[in-house]
């Protein structure tokens, strides 16, 4: 069975490496270190899931959300936030955005690993 793409975009390499070491061997495992290198990622590559954190310099997260939900191609595709905010206001913006779920920084493996079988449907 062909692996599925995941890309995920932070702005921090230690957090990209971290996922890698997580997801290299059960998924093909792309990073963007901002969103307008995810952009083009994404115009030139099918993507099955997107990691997005939300605190990146030029486009927000939510920003970039809102811009690739426009993409019809990415309409459906799963986006999960990982981020290191909090707070009440945040978590009410999260999930009325069209993300599939968010998790927090920093993400327990497991808790990774499970939240993207379920939003893939790949969970047994």
């Amino acid at each position: 069975m062909e692996k599925k793409i995941i890309l995920a975009i932070d702005d921090d390499a230690v957090q990209l490496k971290v996922f890698q070491n997580i997801l290299h061997t059960a998924y093909n495992f792309n990073m963007a270190n901002s969103a307008s290198t995810a952009l083009h990622f994404l115009n030139t590559h099918k993507t099955d899931l997107i990691l997005l954190d939300i605190s990146m310099p030029n486009i927000s997260g939510f920003d970039f959300l809102h811009d690739i939900r426009k993409i019809p191609s990415y309409i459906a595709v799963p986006i999960i936030i990982v981020s290191g905010k909090t707070g009440h206001d945040f978590y009410v913006q999260a999930k009325e955005s069209s993300a599939f779920d968010v998790l927090s920084k920093p993400v327990e493996p497991n808790v990774l690993i499970g939240t993207i079988e379920k939003a893939l449907g790949t969970a047994v």
